[in-house]
C-alpha cells in the first residue's frame, strides 16, 4: 500500500522542538540536496552541510497510518527526527517532482531491510483476557474512585461552608494536595478539574459553576447503576477512565465523507492534547491525540481536506469523541453548510450540556461574524456577541473588515476560532496568546 504523503503542517508537527522546525524550513530547498529520491515507501537524500561529505538521510514510510515515520541520518544530532530528516519530508511535501526513484545506498538499504524483516517476523502476542481478573481490577479501581470522591465531597462542602470569598486566600497547596489524592484514587479527570479551580477564583459565578460540576461527579458516581449506559459513559469519561478503543472500533460506524474542519492543541503539565474536528452533515467527530514529555504528535489530518472514512463514536449522550476505522482516503470537497448565528450556537451548546453536564467544549461553524478587536476580542452578529480567546491577526487579514464565517470551539466562556471560511476555502488559524 502506498503511504499517504504528509502535508507540510503534519511534518512540522513531528519536530522535537521549535528550533528543529525552523532549521528544517531553511534546509527544505532542492538546492541544498544534491541527491533526492523516493523509492517505494521510503525517502532518501544527501544534504550538503558544512563538511566535505553530505549527510545521508533516510525516512521509512512503510508503517501503517498514522504511525510516525522512522528516521536515519549520518549527522551527529541526537534529536529525533533531526533537522535533515524533517527537511527531507518537507521537500517531499512541497517539491515531490524533484525526487527520483533510485534505490538507496547499501547502508540505508540494510536499515530498511532490517526494519521490514522485523515487521514481518514480529507477531503481536495477545493473550485472551481473563474476565475474572478484569472484573477484579475494575472493582479495585472503582473502590479507589469511591474513596477519592468521598474525600472530594467533604473538601467541597468545607469550601462552601467557609464561603467562596475565602477561597482566594487558600494556598495553592490546598488545590494541589486534593488533586494529588484524586490521582492516587485513579480519578485523573476529577483531579484536573480541581487543578483548574484557581483559574476561576476571580469570578465567583464561574467558580460556583465549576465547583457544581465537581460536586455533581461526587453525587453521580454512587448512583451510577441508576444511569443509562450513555450517561455512565459520560461519567466515566469525566472521571478520566480511558475509552475502550477496541470496543468502539468493534461497534457500528458511520461511513461518509468527512471534512476536517480544524485543530487545536492544549497543554497541561507534561501532557499535550490535540483535538481534530470532523463534520459530515449534522454529525461531528472529535479525534484526540496525546503527546507526553514533549514527544511529537502522530501525523495530523490537515484542516480543509475532505475524506472518505468510517467514523466510530465512543459511547455517550452527545456523539462527539470518535475513532477512525480503517484508511481515510481524500475525496472531492463538499460545500460547507450555512453558519449558525451566535444565538443558535449557544442553544446547541446548552442542549449538549443538558445531556452531558461535564462536556467541556463543542465546536460549530458559525457566521457570518464581525470580528471586533479589543481586550478581549469579540465575535459579533445581529443576535449578540461572544468573547474570543487570544488574538488572530490572520483572521483580520482574511476578513478585511468584512463578516467572516468561522469554525470555532466554545467552552462556555470564550470562542476559539480554529479555521476561517474565505472564498470557499477553509483556512486554519493559529491564535496569538495574550500572555
Amino acid at each position: 500500500m502506498t503511504p499517504t504523503p504528509l502535508t507540510a503542517d503534519a511534518v512540522l508537527a513531528l519536530a522535537p522542538d521549535a528550533a528543529s522546525a525552523q532549521a528544517a524550513r531553511r534546509l527544505a530547498a532542492p538546492g541544498n540536496w544534491p541527491t533526492l529520491n523516493a523509492p517505494a515507501s521510503s525517502l532518501w537524500g544527501e544534504c550538503q552541510g558544512s563538511g566535505r561529505t553530505p549527510y545521508l538521510t533516510g525516512v521509512d514510510l512503510s508503517g501503517p497510518a498514522p504511525t510516525t515515520p522512522a528516521f536515519k541520518c549520518s549527522c551527529p544530532s541526537r534529536k529525533l527526527p533531526c533537522k535533515h530528516a524533517l527537511a527531507l519530508l518537507l521537500l517531499h511535501a512541497t517539491h515531490a517532482d524533484s525526487f527520483g526513484q533510485a534505490a538507496p545506498p547499501q547502508s540505508l538499504q540494510t536499515w530498511l531491510d532490517g526494519r521490514a524483516a522485523r515487521a514481518a517476523t514480529t507477531t503481536p502476542v495477545t493473550a485472551a483476557p481473563d474476565p475474572a481478573a478484569q472484573a477484579k481490577r475494575r472493582a479495585a479501581r472503582e473502590k479507589k474512585v469511591s474513596l477519592g470522591l468521598d474525600q472530594l465531597q467533604t473538601f467541597l462542602k468545607d469550601l462552601i461552608r467557609d464561603g467562596l470569598a475565602h477561597a482566594t486566600a487558600r494556598p495553592y497547596s490546598d488545590w494541589d494536595t486534593q488533586a494529588a489524592r484524586l490521582v492516587d484514587a485513579q480519578a485523573p479527570g476529577a483531579a484536573r478539574l480541581v487543578r483548574q479551580i484557581p483559574d476561576h477564583l476571580s469570578d465567583p459565578a464561574a467558580l460556583l459553576a465549576h465547583l457544581g460540576r465537581l460536586y455533581l461527579l461526587t453525587e453521580a458516581w454512587p448512583r451510577r447503576d441508576t444511569l443509562s449506559g450513555a450517561q455512565q459513559a459520560d461519567l466515566r469519561a469525566a472521571l478520566g477512565f480511558p475509552i475502550d478503543s477496541a470496543g468502539v472500533l468493534a461497534g457500528s460506524g458511520l461511513q461518509a465523507r468527512w471534512q476536517v474542519m480544524g485543530q487545536s492543541v492544549t497543554e497541561e503539565d507534561t501532557l499535550s492534547t490535540r483535538r481534530t474536528w470532523l463534520t459530515s452533515g449534522d454529525h461531528t467527530a472529535l479525534l484526540l491525540d496525546f503527546s507526553a514529555a514533549g514527544r511529537p504528535f502522530p501525523p495530523a489530518l490537515p484542516p480543509g481536506v475532505t475524506l472518505q472514512a468510517e467514523v466510530c463514536h465512543a459511547p455517550g449522550t452527545v456523539p462527539q469523541r470518535a475513532l477512525l476505522r480503517g484508511e481515510a482516503t481524500p475525496t472531492r470537497p463538499e460545500a460547507p453548510p450555512p453558519g449558525l448565528t451566535l444565538d443558535a450556537l449557544l442553544d446547541r451548546h446548552g442542549a449538549a450540556l443538558a445531556l452531558n453536564p461535564w462536556l467541556e467544549r463543542t465546536a460549530h461553524l458559525t457566521g457570518p461574524l464581525h470580528i471586533v478587536p479589543g481586550d478581549p476580542w469579540h465575535a459579533q452578529d445581529h443576535t449578540g456577541r461572544l468573547p474570543m480567546s487570544g488574538r488572530n491577526p490572520t483572521l483580520l487579514a482574511l476578513s478585511g473588515g468584512h463578516p467572516v464565517t468561522l469554525y470555532a470551539e466554545w467552552n462556555g466562556e470564550t470562542l476559539t476560532p480554529l479555521s476561517a471560511l474565505h472564498a470557499g476555502t477553509l483556512h486554519p488559524l493559529r491564535a496569538v496568546s495574550d500572555a
